[in-house]
C-alpha cells in the first residue's frame, strides 16, 4: 500500500519537462500541415501533330484515329520541375465509302474508304475536346512539391493571355499533395514558333493557322506567355 501510494505521487511531482519531452498529453493530435503557398510558373514544351502535321487539305489513313504528341514540360520563371509527355488522341473523319461520293469539306485531302485527319478544320473544331478526354489527369513538379491533377474543363484560346499567339486553356483541381487538395489549377499553353514544310517565312502557330499555307509538323509551348498556376 505504501509502495503504490509513492509511485502515485512521483507521477504528480513529474516535471512538465519531462510531459513535453515524452509527447504531451495522450492522444494530442498532429497539427495539419498548412496548404502550400500558391504559385504561378512558365511553360516551355514541344507539340508534334500526328505526321505530317496540320494542313488546309489533311491527311488519310486507314486508323480512325491520330496521335499528337507533348514533350515533357519544363517550369521557369522563378520555379523548378515540370511535368511529363502526353499522347492527345483525335477522333479522324471519315472519308467517302465510294468513287464519286463527296468527300466531307473539312478534310479535302480525304481518300476513299480511309480516315481524314490534321486538317485545320480538324484542329479548329475537335482540338479542345481531344485534349480535355485525353488528358484526364496531368502530373507535374513545381519547386519539389508533386501535384496531381484532375482536369474539369478546356477551352480555346485567340491571342488574350497568349499575346500574338494561340493555344488552350486547361482547368483542374488539385487531387494531391493532401495539403492542396481542392485548391484550382490552371495551364495556359500558348502555341508559338512552328517548324514543318512549305509554310509562310515569318509564321507562328496562329498566322499558320489564317495563312493555311504548307504544313505544320511541330509548335512550340511559348515559355513568355504560357503559365501553370496553382492556388
Amino acid at each position: 500500500m505504501i509502495r503504490k501510494m509513492l509511485v502515485i505521487a512521483a507521477a504528480i511531482a513529474m516535471p512538465v519537462s519531462v510531459v513535453a519531452v515524452t509527447g504531451g498529453v495522450a492522444g494530442a493530435k498532429k497539427a495539419p500541415t498548412p496548404p502550400d503557398p500558391a504559385v504561378t510558373c512558365s511553360v516551355s514544351a514541344t507539340v508534334t501533330f500526328a505526321p505530317p502535321g496540320i494542313s488546309k487539305a489533311g491527311s488519310a489513313s486507314p486508323a480512325k484515329t491520330s496521335t499528337t504528341t507533348t514533350s515533357a514540360t519544363t517550369f521557369g520563371g522563378g520555379c523548378t520541375g515540370g511535368g511529363t509527355g502526353n499522347n492527345i488522341v483525335s477522333k479522324s473523319t471519315k472519308c467517302a465509302k465510294k468513287v464519286g461520293q463527296p468527300e466531307p469539306t473539312s478534310n479535302p485531302g480525304c481518300q476513299v474508304g480511309e480516315y481524314g485527319y490534321g486538317s485545320w478544320a480538324n484542329f479548329t473544331s475537335g482540338g479542345t475536346a481531344s485534349i480535355q478526354k485525353a488528358l484526364k489527369k496531368l502530373s507535374f513538379t513545381i519547386n519539389g512539391i508533386a501535384y496531381s491533377t484532375k482536369t474539369t474543363g478546356s477551352s480555346e484560346i485567340i491571342n488574350g493571355v497568349c499575346g500574338g499567339d494561340v493555344g488552350f486553356q486547361i482547368t483542374g483541381v488539385v487531387s494531391a499533395p493532401k495539403q492542396d487538395k481542392g485548391q484550382s489549377s490552371t495551364l495556359n499553353a500558348c502555341l508559338g514558333a512552328i517548324t514543318g514544310s512549305g509554310l509562310k517565312p515569318g509564321d507562328n502557330f496562329f498566322n499558320a493557322a489564317v495563312d493555311e499555307q504548307g504544313t505544320v509538323a511541330t509548335a512550340a509551348i511559348d515559355p513568355s506567355v504560357s503559365t501553370v498556376h496553382i492556388s
